[in-house]
């Protein structure tokens, strides 16, 4: 009996012994083979299921002086004091006119007891609490084959090693991420008016950037929680306050606003790079023209601008609640390596990511952080922030106010397009006339006739060579539209100002030095730039031969061919199309263009437009190419409508009133056509229409499907009164800057001031229930500009 049970024994104790190394080894095997990222996200998951800090376990709560004097100062000015707390690794921006402290990271956060869960009646865990005393976070792609992917989450710095070194303005830290191999330096500056927070790409350490098994920096994030605030004070009372996003006009993010279940704000400044083309069709949302955001506390704010490698980001935020966190925080995260995917032998399911290779590209990537103070002791308004903005652009990127006098009706005009059509039998592509030379000087004639006195003409598409999808250069009129005499005879009409643009962003035919196997942008896949359209019904990409995308490192080339013609030619209006609102790259080994490279090179092209030619304008128009453009149509009025967002607001308008004249996107493109009418006389901006001359008809079956709209005959008199009411309501403001913007609680009436320097204030308050505008008290009736009124 005893020697059965002693056999057992041992063949219990062989087992067991042999599943323990089997338990260990694929233990190890699995750890070996994650991503830092995802031990990361873990190691988080298991803090997570640990529970929530209890009450008993939180910190004592600080006020900012106790913090302060954890601190040492590290520079200081007439306006700012920066101070350090190297413990606690965080930094105070100190603003002396308002006594204001704002942190890089909360002081709070280890006493922050709200509750961000509400099912199991949680408050943040420490896992998180960790992360957000973070200064900077970056994210890694693992080259490995069987990897090629980026980190899941951001790596924070609570993460790292810091090592501080104290300089003459600030300090510099350096970032040691052990795990991913990657060190990164970030400067905090103390400037005149404002704390620069930025990274040199040439202190960047990566241990390996090999493409078969090394590591890359691909994303970082400057300062993440600067002014993060939370949901409630020191003292358990709701923090009131709102942020400040640029997608579209722009729009407001509340503090606390109730919407923690919603994905939060991402958002590429400047639009997507295009090169890289999706296997299906990209959401429609406006796009973020400025790099910009704010927050604002009552009587304080913090604008932060994204001021050195701004074509290689997005701005970010999100309100407490979301992802389990306790604080409402805006911010930038900077693309350092873009990327792109392809699909092994066309295989959809066989994705494989790939990443820009060899070294970062931009040299650097930096936020300027500026404090605003409300005027007047009343608190910080949107327009206080703009302002902010704008003083930037004067004073850094040579903004200056151009001729903004007087009020002008805009109109898009197209020219033609090649139609295929059926002679004797026989399919024939034929270019076709669609607005003349001389049918747009109807147009015109028939608006002169209702009232209008001047107007801006953007003309599209006046060449041969575009009609048939060619790079176009030369000032060579069609002779479908009325050839050289016409079109000059239409530049010539009185108090017409003509812009005859010319769009090269894409191209389908070859012509001479542009080639589609040379001039094409490259993407990182190293297959050719493309740019697919898609099916409205399932929005995957159409088959076919979609056109391509002309290379940045051909954009001098064509932008200065045609600013020699346009110049040989006498005509002193140009503009670019796509240009001014389009950024892309070129990620050929020959000759690489990254975004921040294009950027530059527009900015030069546009520059000597300004200089050789006179007056350019920007059909949208990014914020890199506003000090060089005489003018700027298609500006929205709204934003994307992210579920996140509270408002819309016309921050874009706030920056440029007074300095550049605007006008909003085409009225009769709009599905409410009454609101948008509204929305532009309360942004400060003239009237735009998009016009042709044929019947809708015409155009189907061509590139022009998507006008069907733009018939002149239906829009005349809208188009006629509207822009008279916009006369009557704005030519006194012309000149003035947005001082102040307001909306009603039911959103139906909207306030603007315009100011000055010398001149009394101007209020004008648009009611978009009654259908009235009140100039200083005065009421103008807008019943005849819209069609039977609001639904409410």
């Amino acid at each position: 009996m005893h020697s059965k049970n002693y056999k057992k024994a041992i063949v219990f104790a062989l087992c067991l012994t042999m599943l323990v190394p089997l338990g260990s080894m694929a233990v190890s095997y699995a750890e070996e083979d994650t991503a830092p990222a995802a031990e990361e996200s873990a190691s988080e998951d298991t803090a997570d299921e640990g529970g929530s800090s209890k009450d008993e376990d939180l910190a004592e709560p600080i006020t900012d002086e106790e913090a302060v004097a954890m601190c040492e100062k590290l520079a200081e000015n007439d306006n700012l004091i920066l101070y350090g707390d190297k413990d606690n690794n965080r930094l105070c921006l100190y603003v002396k006119s308002s006594g204001r402290h704002w942190w890089t990271s909360p002081i709070n956060v280890m006493a922050d007891n709200t509750i961000v869960d509400i099912e199991k009646n949680d408050t943040m865990k420490a896992a998180l609490r960790k992360q957000l005393t973070s200064n900077c976070a970056i994210k890694v792609a693992d080259l490995r084959q069987e990897k090629r992917t980026e980190s899941a989450a951001p790596v924070y710095s609570n993460k790292a090693s810091c090592v501080w070194k104290e300089g003459n303005n600030g300090v510099v830290i350096t970032y040691k991420y052990k795990a991913e191999g990657v060190n990164v330096k970030i400067h905090y500056e103390l400037c005149e008016d404002n704390l620069y927070v930025y990274m040199d790409s040439s202190e960047v350490e990566e241990a390996n950037i090999s493409t078969v098994d090394g590591k890359i920096l691909t994303k970082v994030q400057l300062a993440p929680y600067f002014g993060a605030m939370p949901a409630t004070d020191i003292d358990g009372n709701p923090v009131e306050g709102y942020m400040i996003i640029p997608d579209g006009s722009g729009a407001v993010i509340k503090y606390n606003n109730g919407k923690g279940n919603y994905p939060d704000y991402t958002q590429q400044v400047y639009g997507r790079d295009y090169t890289a083309v999706p296997l299906n069709a990209p959401k429609v949302t406006e796009q973020a023209y400025m790099p910009v955001v704010a927050t604002v506390n009552g009587k304080d704010g913090l604008v932060a601008v994204a001021s050195d490698g701004d074509a290689n980001v997005y701005a970010k935020a999100q309100v407490s609640g979301q992802n389990k966190q306790a604080y409402n925080c805006c911010y930038f995260e900077f693309e350092t390596r873009s990327s792109d995917t392809y699909f092994m032998s066309g295989d959809t399911s066989n994705k494989l990511n790939v990443f820009e290779k060899d070294e970062i590209k931009t040299e650097r990537f930096g936020v300027r952080y500026y404090a605003v103070e409300g005027k007047n002791g009343e608190d910080v308004n949107y327009a206080d922030c703009a302002e902010v903005y704008r003083d930037y652009l004067i004073k850094n990127k040579g903004l200056t106010a151009g001729d903004v006098s007087g009020t002008d009706l805009y109109l898009d005009m197209f020219g033609g397009v090649v139609k295929r059509t059926s002679i004797v039998g026989l399919p024939f592509n034929l270019k076709t006339e669609i607005t003349g030379f001389d049918q747009a000087g109807e147009i015109v004639q028939q608006l002169k006739d209702k009232g209008v006195g001047t107007f801006q003409v953007n003309y599209n598409d006046w060449t041969n060579d575009t009609m048939k999808n060619k790079i176009s250069t030369k000032v060579k009129p069609s002779g479908t539209l009325g050839g050289k005499s016409d079109f000059n005879d239409f530049l010539a009409t009185d108090n017409v100002t003509v812009y005859p643009s010319l769009n090269n962003f894409t191209f389908k035919k070859s012509s001479a030095g542009y080639w589609t196997l040379t001039a094409t942008a490259i993407r990182i896949s190293n297959a050719y730039s493309r740019q697919s359209s898609y099916s409205l019904s399932f929005g995957v990409a159409k088959k076919g031969v979609s056109p391509a995308l002309l290379s940045p490192s051909k954009y001098s080339q064509a932008m200065e061919q045609m600013i020699d013609s346009y110049s040989d030619k006498g005509i002193n209006n140009i503009g670019f199309g796509m240009f001014s609102s389009r950024l892309v790259g070129d990620y050929t080994r020959r000759d690489t263009y990254v975004r921040n490279k294009t950027m530059g090179v527009l900015v030069d092209e546009y520059s000597k437009a300004k200089d050789k030619i006179g007056s350019v304008i920007g059909d949208e128009a990014n914020a890199y190419i506003l000090p060089y453009v005489s003018t700027v149509t298609n500006v929205p009025v709204s934003s994307s409508g992210y579920v996140i967002t509270d408002m819309d607001i016309p921050f874009y308008q706030m920056v440029v009133h007074g300095y550049v004249p605007y006008a909003t996107t085409a009225i009769n493109k709009s599905s409410d056509t009454d609101e948008t009418f509204m929305l532009s006389l309360a942004a400060g901006s003239q009237i735009h229409y998009d016009f042709t001359y044929v019947d809708p008809d015409i155009l189907q079956d061509t590139d022009y499907n998507d006008l069907y709209y733009t018939n002149y005959k239906g829009w005349l008199d809208a188009a006629a009164n509207q822009y008279k009411a916009a006369n009557d309501v704005l030519s006194g403001v012309a000149d003035y800057t947005i001082s102040k913007y307001e909306v009603s609680e039911d959103g139906n009436e909207i306030t603007t001031t315009y100011s000055k320097d010398g001149a009394k204030d101007v209020v004008i308050v648009i009611n978009k229930a009654d259908a009235t505008a009140k100039v200083d008290g005065t009421v103008i009736d807008l019943g005849n500009c819209i069609e039977g009124g609001l639904d409410q």
